[in-house]
C-alpha cells in the first residue's frame, strides 16, 4: 500500500513491487519454475482507468484464423501511455458487456499493459446505436467464418487467408521461435502480396533478386535477410516446435516436449 501511495510521484512509472526472498540458502531450497523463480513474486497496482468513446470495432485475423473485434477508440492517456485500441476478445465479451460503436466506455491496462473496456457509461449512450455482430465472412480473404459448437471464438477455415500467412510467417520467424532478424511485419506483408512466399518452407527458398526488387530493401538489407534465415537452420527443437505454431503448444510446452524427446 506504501508503494502505492508513492506511485504518482515517483519520476518514472511503475506497475506493482516486486518481493523476493533474502536468503540464498532459501532460495536455492525453492529453486524456479520455467519462467521465473519460486522465491520471488510480483505485487500488481490497481490499474488506472479513464473513459474514451468507441469510434469503430473492427474484425482482425490472427495465425490461427481466429476472428478477434478490436476497439478503435479516442486516444486517451493510461498510465503514460496513449491508447488507441482495446482487443473486446469475442463476440460473447462482445454481448455480454453490450459495448456498441458510438459508446462512451470505461478502460483500463489490464496488469498495465494491455488495454481493455470494463464497461459501457450507458447513461451518455447515444441513441443511434445498435449491437455490434461479427462478420460471417472473413474481412481477409472473404471466406465464410465458422463457429465450432463449444468455442467462444469464430474462426476462417481458409489456410490460404492472406492475414493468417503473414501471421504464421511472422511467427515463425520471431525471436522466440527461428529468430529471424529482418523478418518484420512490413517485410512479410511485402513477401507474401508479392506471392514469393506462401508458407514458412519458402522463407528458405528466397533469393537475392527476390529481395532486391521489393521496396526499401537495399543490397546490405537483402544479404543481412538471407542471413538469417541460413543461421536460422541451425536451432533447437523446442524453437522449431514453437515457431510452427500448432495451436495450443506454446514455447514451454515445446521445451518439455524436446526433453521428452532429445533423443
Amino acid at each position: 500500500h506504501d508503494m502505492e501511495k508513492k506511485r504518482d510521484v515517483l519520476p518514472y512509472e511503475i506497475d506493482g513491487t516486486v518481493f523476493k526472498v533474502n536468503a540464498t540458502a532459501q532460495r536455492n531450497v525453492l529453486g524456479i519454475r520455467s519462467r521465473s523463480p519460486r522465491w520471488a513474486i510480483a505485487g500488481k497496482f490497481k490499474a488506472q482507468q479513464v473513459t474514451s468513446v468507441v469510434v469503430d470495432i473492427i474484425p482482425s485475423v490472427g495465425r490461427t484464423g481466429a476472428i478477434t473485434p478490436v476497439a478503435k477508440l479516442d486516444p486517451v492517456n493510461v498510465g503514460g501511455v496513449v491508447v488507441t485500441n482495446a482487443t473486446l476478445h469475442n463476440q460473447d465479451e462482445i454481448n455480454r458487456k453490450d459495448i456498441r460503436i458510438g459508446d462512451h466506455v470505461l478502460i483500463q491496462r489490464a496488469g498495465d499493459v494491455i488495454p481493455e473496456i470494463v464497461k459501457v457509461i450507458v447513461s451518455k449512450r447515444p441513441k443511434s446505436t445498435s449491437r455490434y455482430q461479427l462478420p460471417i465472412e472473413c474481412p481477409s480473404c472473404e471466406h465464410e467464418v465458422f463457429r465450432p459448437e463449444g468455442e467462444a471464438v469464430a474462426r476462417c477455415q481458409n489456410l490460404s487467408c492472406p492475414a493468417q500467412m503473414k501471421g504464421r510467417i511472422e511467427h515463425f520467424a520471431s525471436k522466440a521461435a527461428m529468430d529471424m532478424d529482418g523478418f518484420g511485419g512490413k517485410l512479410v506483408d511485402q513477401l507474401v502480396e508479392e506471392n514469393l512466399i506462401r508458407t514458412v518452407d519458402d522463407l528458405f527458398k528466397l533469393t537475392f533478386n527476390d529481395l532486391i526488387e521489393l521496396d526499401r530493401i537495399a543490397e546490405k538489407s537483402a544479404q543481412n535477410i538471407l542471413s538469417a534465415t541460413q543461421d536460422a537452420k541451425q536451432t533447437t527443437f523446442a524453437r522449431f516446435i514453437y515457431a510452427l505454431g500448432i495451436r495450443n503448444v506454446g514455447f514451454h510446452l515445446s521445451k518439455v516436449l524436446q526433453q521428452e524427446f532429445s533423443s
